[in-house]
């Protein structure tokens, strides 16, 4: 019996206190949009650190308050310093319950790697991942939060853990309507959204290209759809809501801390996730946002 409380305790310990990743993991591989060599080292942090993205001296936190773009991706910035495409990487931190990391970036975005989270959970899990002994930082909402764009939306009510609910609707052959609920938890995401892959549709390709966007895109780092077929068979039934689902996660990371709320998202992308984060930012107690800011 003494035994078993023991156990328990520690599942508890990890589950509500800080993590860092064990020692330093280099990731590189081909950027989706510009199409260049891209480089990461996330290094250990300690507690309270955040997740910090570091290159050329300049250091910017990864925050709502930091993004300066959302188009086909989430972008964070300052001083004229970016970091491009961040939501994968971010999504495997966020998943994997990592509190704590410095990212090094050399090059102009995230690698695309395979299109998912995937490779960043497996380069994170192989050099495992450390508890430390500060609290977990929660916000838990008292009230619905939402954001309304047209036919699109995203809502998050009180919870006392972090699930979600991503509904895709699309006019089209190959896609038509797909909704997978997940509760947000390492083995959640490990086996059932990391490995969700990015996708565009055929007829997109062209404009893309020319808004100087998916310069690094190919069917190894992407589902390309057309009318009648994808690029390559699909990992799951829904893998493409999955994939907004996995977005999601990353840009939830934005709000500096753990969230515990149910989400609603029907048709959202990275422009409202962020938006959602920031709304959810006014609700932190002001201590809290202050050191976030």
């Amino acid at each position: 019996m003494r035994g078993l409380q023991a156990v328990m305790t520690v599942e508890v310990v990890e589950k509500c206190c800080q993590r860092t990743i064990a020692e330093s993991v280099t990731i590189a591989g081909t950027g989706l949009h510009s199409g260049g060599k891209c480089v990461v080292v996330v290094h250990p942090a300690e507690a309270d650190t955040g997740v910090v993205f570091a290159a050329k001296g300049e250091k910017i936190r990864c925050l709502a308050s930091n993004v300066v773009g959302t188009a086909r991706g989430t972008n964070i910035g300052r001083n004229g310093t970016k970091f491009q495409t961040i939501e994968h990487l971010m999504a495997a931190m966020n998943g994997l319950g990592i509190d704590n990391g410095i990212v090094e970036v050399s090059g102009p975005e995230m690698p695309a790697l395979d299109g998912s989270a995937l490779p960043y959970v497996e380069e994170i899990l192989s050099v495992g991942i450390v508890v430390q002994s500060q609290p977990k930082r929660v916000l838990e909402i008292d009230e619905p939060v939402s954001v309304v764009n047209g036919d699109s939306f995203i809502l998050a009510v009180p919870a006392k853990t972090l699930k979600i609910t991503y509904v895709m609707s699309y006019d089209h052959p190959m896609i038509g309507r797909q909704s997978p609920t997940y509760v947000i938890n390492e083995d959640n995401f490990t086996r059932h959204i990391a490995a969700a892959r990015t996708f565009c549709l055929y007829e997109e390709i062209a404009h893309l290209i020319s808004q100087d966007l998916a310069l690094g895109g190919s069917i190894a780092n992407a589902i390309v759809i057309w009318q009648d077929r994808y690029s390559s068979d699909l990992r799951f039934p829904d893998e493409l809501a999955r994939h907004k689902m996995l977005d999601l996660v990353g840009d939830l990371a934005l709000l500096g801390m753990n969230l515990a709320a149910e989400i609603v998202a029907v048709k959202t992308g990275h422009a409202m996730n962020v938006e959602l984060v920031r709304k959810l930012t006014e609700q932190m107690p002001v201590d809290e946002s202050r050191e976030a800011a």
